[in-house]
């Protein structure tokens, strides 16, 4: 079983909330039904999912007993175990090339859409809330803004390595251009001016993303210790 993250739709990315991939449970066979209602709601350049993923983690609109309750996670199968073709019901591909550097082409990136596809009820994601087998909805008392946190820490962690990424090319460069020297007066090379408009914002850049990757780091510590405290005064829109 190789898996991926089937979050972002051709017109919805980060935008978590307009999400138009539905999952709508079906009380007389104990399923629920994935689909794709618009060409939007078509899931976009999830990494993994062009040829090689036979699994995906879905993020749809879970919608039972006649009321939409937000976005939530299943479990879905895209592809036979046996041939690796697509299962009935799903288009999937791959989205083809990308621009930008041959980095950007090494993982197949991919497109998938839903038929009307059908999976047990329990492939939800019941951690945090689930569905009946009579389609009442459940939510523990866990805030529902934690469903999300394991994003919002990687993307916390991406700015910190970001840092130091460039960190260590800003230092490599700037230690060259203080010992080599060239021209007549064998100058310092860190003395030009031009290398300077070149280097300086660099270096700031480094700085600011180690600060501001702290601040976020502590920021999402301090706000998952409110959520866990159920405090009112946590800033939501944080998380």
């Amino acid at each position: 079983i190789i898996g991926c993250y089937a979050q972002t739709e051709l017109g919805h990315g980060s935008n978590v909330q307009r999400l138009e991939t539905t999952a709508t449970f079906d009380p007389q066979t104990d399923e629920f039904v994935i689909h794709s209602p618009t060409l939007t709601s078509r899931k976009w350049r999830p990494g993994g999912l062009g040829k090689v993923s036979t699994h995906a983690v879905v993020y749809a609109r879970l919608r039972t007993d006649g009321q939409d309750y937000g976005v939530h996670g299943f479990i879905v199968q895209l592809r036979s175990l046996d041939d690796h073709s697509p299962l009935p019901g799903m288009t999937v591909g791959d989205i083809g090339m990308k621009f930008g550097s041959g980095a950007y082409n090494s993982m197949d990136n991919g497109l998938l859409r839903f038929d009307h596809v059908r999976i047990p009820r329990n492939k939800m994601l019941m951690h945090l809330s689930q569905v009946t087998k009579e389609g009442k909805y459940v939510q523990s008392n866990v805030p529902r803004q934690q469903v999300y946190g394991t994003m919002v820490y990687v993307r916390q962690i991406i700015v910190s390595e970001a840092s130091c990424a460039l960190s260590r090319e800003v230092c490599i460069s700037t230690r060259y251009s203080v010992v080599r020297r060239q021209f007549g007066t064998e100058t310092q090379v860190i003395n030009y001016k031009t290398k300077q408009s070149k280097l300086f914002p660099l270096l700031a850049s480094a700085y600011a993303f180690r600060f501001v990757g702290e601040w976020m780091k502590w920021l999402y510590t301090d706000e998952s210790k409110r959520l866990q405290a159920n405090d009112s005064y946590i800033n939501v829109k944080i998380l």
